[in-house]
């Protein structure tokens, strides 16, 4: 009977208020756009601090401009861009700064650059004069993904303790300071420092809306919701991609990038807070008029609803919680909540590692560093629109295993087999994909192992871990200066035991999302007689 009583509250009142209703598909476009930002803020680094060209500054040459034979005999010619030596040059036979650019006054003998010459435009590299540090330029990206690992330890606390719609609006707020403040910054120093700033604010927003919009449908429609986030964060890194090809200073670029998030700021704070989580904090009078408020946007009778189940606490045992302490001591003494974590961060921290590495190295696939961003990116609308195919129909197991696989042969022969044009790129877009695949998958099916009244908690614990992948993301193309395949060889790797801890998990195809640690325990038993009525 206490199982038929469960099974009539939150979920079966979500499917009758319509999934897609006119209340939920206003909150959808009010957090998507969030979710929109949240690509902005995550992946706009990319290209605010990519790569530039530039080489030595040869004194003396520099004013024959219609006459470049000089580079014969002034810089080295690297062997494999063919491009003159970014940090080298050919050593003078005297100090004179009067050089009159002569091929007898160069020696053979190679001398670091003192000065550099950037190509035009009004670059990152360029204003801070970073030529030869290539080590700050890539610092960038560990910084700000180093202030996101910070956002994951209290983000989730926000959310759990004060609510989603503050966590969102927290994290936009954030974002939006420290953002446009790093516009305006005279100094690679407080460059970076903003960088920080601003990624441990806002680094929570994608997550935030993301749980959000999660616990506004019921079990059915979870899948598919998801898949319409990830779709978003796609596009929005498709604009940025868009935007820093035609933008062409980046401080401009910034302020365009992080000025939208003024909107979110004021309505977030009308938004109607989560039932379900107001649930687990035992507010169900507010869960009822919430309930009933959507009820009147859809334009349906409240009392069909059976509100009364939420407001009666005896017929409500699932939302029925203890307090913080008696919560977080459970989980503690949890080997099973334990292990899950434990594997769950590590897949995690797998798929962003592996995720942001490929995107980030896709800019040297071509000589359009922007065309080959976007490619690498656009493949991943297959993978989401594939995802709500098989996770309900094959379950997310088996999803995940069958896309770490993939990822890592694919990973391991683009590292191995000699570059072609002719398979090399279709290779790293299918490794792109499984990988897009996978993170889609793994973010659904955390969402679905752990309580409600601490999802938020635990799902930041495992971003946490998923963001020490992206801090290792923007330094991986270092490593190919060593080995080319590297990089690579790493993902490969990385992918295959990921593979094989998921057999170390439960099941969690259509089934609800547990609210408590006991119901969260009880998924593996449940996972089992699942399996068994499937083969029967």
């Amino acid at each position: 009977m206490e199982e038929g009583v469960k099974e009539i509250n939150l979920d079966s009142i979500l499917d009758s208020l319509g999934p897609y209703g006119r209340y939920n598909l206003l909150n959808f476009v009010l957090l998507l756009y969030p979710v929109l930002l949240s690509s902005f803020f995550e992946c706009g680094f990319i290209f605010e601090a990519q790569e530039q060209y530039y080489r030595c500054e040869v004194k003396g040459c520099e004013e024959r401009f219609n006459d470049t034979s000089w580079f014969n005999y002034t810089i080295p010619i690297h062997p494999e861009t063919l491009k003159p030596e970014k940090c080298l040059r050919y050593q003078p036979l005297s100090n004179d700064t009067d050089l009159q650019c002569l091929k007898e006054e160069f020696t053979n003998n190679t001398v670091p650059c003192e000065s550099f010459v950037y190509e035009d435009g009004h670059s990152f590299v360029k204003e801070f004069n970073l030529g030869c540090q290539e080590w700050k330029r890539a610092l960038v990206g560990t910084i700000h993904n180093s202030g996101m690992f910070m956002s994951m330890l209290f983000t989730g606390a926000i959310s759990d303790r004060f609510g989603r719609r503050v966590a969102v609006g927290f994290a936009s707020l954030g974002s939006l300071i420290f953002g446009l403040s790093r516009a305006f910054t005279p100094s690679y120093i407080m460059f970076v420092i903003m960088h920080f700033l601003e990624a441990s604010t806002g680094g929570g927003l994608y997550a935030s809306a993301y749980v959000f919009i999660i616990e506004l449908v019921g079990k059915k429609q979870r899948v598919i919701v998801s898949a319409m986030c990830n779709m978003v964060f796609v596009i929005g890194v498709v604009l940025i991609a868009l935007l820093a090809w035609v933008v062409d200073d980046w401080r401009t670029y910034v302020i365009i990038l992080y000025s939208p998030a003024i909107p979110v700021i004021i309505y977030m704070w009308f938004t109607n807070e989560s039932a379900r989580w107001l649930l687990s904090k035992g507010k169900r009078d507010e869960a009822i008029k919430v309930l009933k408020r959507a009820a009147k946007i859809n334009r349906l009778d409240p009392r069909k609803l059976e509100l009364d189940s939420l407001a009666n606490p005896l017929l409500q045992p699932q939302n029925q919680t203890d307090d913080k302490k008696s919560q977080m001591y459970k989980a503690i003494r949890s080997a099973i909540i334990w292990k899950r974590l434990l594997i769950c961060s590590f897949m995690w921290l797998t798929c962003s590692l592996v995720y942001y590495g490929l995107s980030i190295n896709s800019v040297s696939l071509s000589s359009n560093r922007y065309l080959s961003f976007m490619l690498v990116v656009l493949v991943e609308i297959p993978a989401y629109v594939v995802v709500v195919i098989v996770l309900d129909k094959y379950g997310r197991k088996k999803t995940l295993i069958t896309t770490f696989i993939i990822c890592s042969v694919t990973s391991f022969l683009f590292a191995f087999l000699p570059r072609s044009d002719l398979w090399s790129l279709p290779l790293y877009l299918i490794g792109k994909w499984s990988v897009t695949l996978a993170y889609s998958s793994v973010y659904i099916y955390v969402s679905e192992v752990f309580p409600t009244n601490m999802r938020q908690t635990l799902i930041s614990v495992c971003s946490t871990a998923g963001r020490i992948g992206s801090l290792l993301a923007p330094v991986t193309p270092l490593l190919s200066q060593y080995h080319r395949s590297m990089p690579t060889v790493i993902f490969s790797v990385m992918a295959a035991l990921s593979c094989i801890l998921v057999f170390f998990l439960p099941e969690t195809r259509n089934m609800r999302l547990p609210d408590t640690i006991e119901e969260a325990e009880q998924l593996c038993g449940k996972s089992k007689v699942k399996r068994t009525e499937d083969v029967s």
